[in-house]
């Protein structure tokens, strides 16, 4: 594979990898080609790989890796600001896996809504990053307990043999990395960040700022030329800081959830060169504290949930090349949760219309107390054939169990096919069953341990066609069918919410506290999700221009449990995205990036007093549920690098804008309560970022 975006500095050394991918290969000799597309060359389709030097200067993705997949084929667009929800192909944000170098983590943002793997910004530090892949679809029997996709994110190794500081000042934190060798044998990698927004909110007079810390610390050493360990420990702090100074103030922030959380991921690989294969072994632990709170401009408490997730995972692998044409993978892995979690409601709550409801009137029970264990374990084999000279298969059978559930085995076969018409383009198929289990926040309600595992069965059909070699485009189909999804099971109350279905927000009394899962819920719900994408890619190569080109054709219907068919929440039913950038020497660098997207589905609001069906309700549920859809949207971002090398320093400058011409993107109504009005669009504007990294 040609690596592209190698950046060379005069402050540090760049190292660059040479990764070789297991694989079969029939004949007596190898020819070894280079190609800037390593995902091409896979069974699997619905796979696009990124470096970090093109996560860092993707214009308007603040250099998250999160929100810069975000604008992949396939992923739809939360219109909501400041936040990094995976909506991958229909799904919804708890459907998606993350891995660093193998290892699993619930999720890698800051501000996490509990249950799912979304939230503000990403805690992981980018310099850390070697490169991503990311798949929407098609993967193998390795991955479970995701329906959706797969971003695998792989930790850049050995950089120098000094220790070297660096200093950067972002458009949202400030901090410092470190790297020391280990002599010659490995390195670590330590850096702390903090946010600084609470400086700019509190002095624009806001009445709510979000503020974080997190700290990242990675080390490789090579054990002996055969054995290879890498640690991870990763630690985000999260906090809301109010200003309740004013009653204004305390109006305001009755719509807001407090939400304060820690959440620390730390785990261990190791891999143990073999003959003719490789073993490798990962441990890791999570432990997440969530603490939730609303009260009411009077400052009373109505609502308040404490809760405690720790997981301890293992996991063994072995990729064993059986023969010239066969190879084959295995594994198996557990993971134990202790999951403590009291949430307590108040007699009498605010509702999503402002009014005072008996907490029994919205289906959820006023107080728990759970203190519980549960368990999950896995068994995995996966083989790639080499089938002929043009066909390569990929096929696997997973088999999960969930000791949790009443219904606690599952099993999921899957089968991916490339064929090879000639060396420039190849057709792939890829069909398989994809089983989910159930959110463990929805476990607080003892009455959902009936529900089943979530089921996506899932086609693909793509074509893919290397117009250069650092240009291909692809065309690709897919059809999702869903079922066993959690739905309400009150008649007239929940029973047309699907909880998949929501969570792209940060949840609290303006959703009756829906996204939470707190209720009664059956397994009821099914749906399908189907579409087309196309996407055409160009790599920084010679020729200093890059891009990226593409449009997300789908739709989505979900069935609930009152038997009606809604769109899905994130039923966008086109996807436009344009992305490039020039770069005329080592000095200057020039990106932008558009964006087009058709509106998504919401429930109509009125001014309170003015509903013609209830004067003291501001949405008519569920007779108008998703009903309306938004206009519309669509904005320019643009970025402007400088570097400046200096003998034994490395200055990088960046200009960011957002919204570059201005356009108010269209939001989902949000009701002000302080003034009786409905706010249906992005006040933002355009917003400028001033950034630099300061290496030695």
């Amino acid at each position: 594979m040609i690596k592209t975006d190698v950046i060379v500095k005069t402050a540090s050394a760049e190292v660059v990898n040479a990764s070789l991918e297991p694989s079969v290969l029939e004949g007596e000799e190898v020819v070894v080609t280079a190609g800037y597309f390593s995902e091409s060359d896979k069974a699997q389709p619905s796979v696009i790989a990124l470096s970090r030097e093109e996560i860092r200067r993707f214009p308007g993705g603040f250099e998250d890796v999160v929100r810069t997949v975000s604008t992949l084929p396939g992923v739809a667009v939360n219109n909501t600001g400041g936040r990094n929800d995976l909506l991958v192909r229909g799904g919804g944000p708890s459907e998606n896996l993350y891995t660093i170098n193998g290892i699993e983590v619930p999720n890698i943002n800051h501000f996490g809504n509990q249950g799912t793997s979304s939230g503000s910004l990403s805690f992981v530090n980018l310099d850390f990053v070697q490169d991503v892949t990311f798949s929407t679809g098609g993967f193998g029997a390795r991955y479970g307990d995701k329906m959706s996709s797969v971003l695998a994110l792989t930790m850049k190794e050995k950089h120098t043999d000094n220790f070297e500081p660096k200093f950067t000042i972002s458009a949202t934190q400030y901090g410092v990395d470190f790297e020391q060798p280990l002599g010659n044998r490995g390195n670590l990698i330590f850096s702390a960040r903090k946010s600084y927004l609470d400086l700019i909110f509190k002095a624009a007079g806001l009445a709510f700022v979000p503020v974080y810390t997190d700290f990242n610390l990675i080390g490789h050493y090579d054990l002996s030329p055969k054995d290879k360990l890498f640690i991870l420990s990763l630690s985000a702090i999260n906090d809301v800081d109010r200003d309740l100074s004013t009653y204004q103030n305390r109006v305001e922030n009755a719509g807001i959830l407090g939400n304060d959380q820690y959440q620390a991921v730390a785990g261990i690989n190791y891999r143990r060169l073999l003959g003719w294969g490789y073993l490798e072994t990962t441990i890791g632990t999570n432990i997440f504290k969530y603490g939730f709170k609303q009260a009411d401009p009077n400052l009373r408490e109505f609502f308040r949930s404490d809760a405690r997730e720790r997981e301890i995972n293992a996991k063994i692998e072995h990729y064993w090349v059986a023969s010239k044409k066969i190879g084959l993978r295995t594994g198996l892995s557990a993971k134990t949760l202790l999951f403590e979690n009291q949430v307590a409601f108040a007699d009498t709550i605010y509702d999503r219309n402002g009014n005072k409801t008996p907490i029994r009137a919205l289906g959820v029970p006023q107080s728990s107390d759970r203190d519980d264990t549960a368990a999950k374990s896995a068994l995995f084999a996966e083989a790639d054939w080499l089938a002929s000279a043009k066909l390569k298969v990929n096929a696997g059978v997973r088999l999960d169990h969930y000791n949790f559930l009443d219904q606690s085995t599952y099993t999921s076969p899957r089968l991916s096919l490339q064929y090879q018409v000639h060396p420039q383009h190849s057709f792939k198929l890829s069909g398989g069953i994809y089983y989910q289990s159930p959110s463990y926040v929805w476990m607080t309600n003892p009455a959902n341990s009936k529900l089943k595992a979530l089921r996506n069965t899932m086609g693909i059909i793509g074509w893919d066609y290397l117009l250069k070699d650092d240009t291909r485009v692809s065309v690709e189909s897919y059809y999702k069918k869903y079922d066993n999804l959690p739905t309400g099971a009150i008649p007239g109350v929940n029973d047309y919410i699907i909880i998949t279905n929501t969570g792209t927000n940060f949840g609290g009394a303006r959703e009756d506290f829906q996204s939470f899962g707190y209720f009664d819920m059956v397994s009821n719900g099914h749906g399908r999700s189907y579409g087309v994408e196309f996407l055409l890619q160009k790599k920084f190569s010679n020729t200093p221009f890059y891009g990226l080109f593409s449009v997300t054709l789908n739709k989505t219907e979900l069935v609930a449990n009152n038997g009606l068919t809604y769109p899905g929440q994130y039923d966008q039913r086109v996807i436009t995205n344009l992305s490039g950038g020039y770069k005329p020497n080592n000095k200057w660098e020039f990106s932008a990036k558009f964006r087009y997207f058709t509106g998504i589905p919401y429930t109509p609001m009125y001014i309170k007093g003015e509903n013609p069906q209830n004067t003291q309700a501001v949405e008519n549920l569920p007779d108008e549920y998703l009903t309306s859809r938004l206009d519309p949207g669509h904005h320019l971002d643009i970025r402007v690098d400088r570097t400046f090398n200096f003998r034994y320093w490395t200055l990088i400058l960046y200009l960011d804008i957002q919204n570059l011409y201005n356009y108010e993107i269209p939001l989902r109504p949000n009701y002000n309560f302080w003034d009786n009005t409905i706010e249906s669009s992005s006040s933002i504007g355009i917003l400028p970022s001033l950034g630099f990294s300061w290496e030695f």
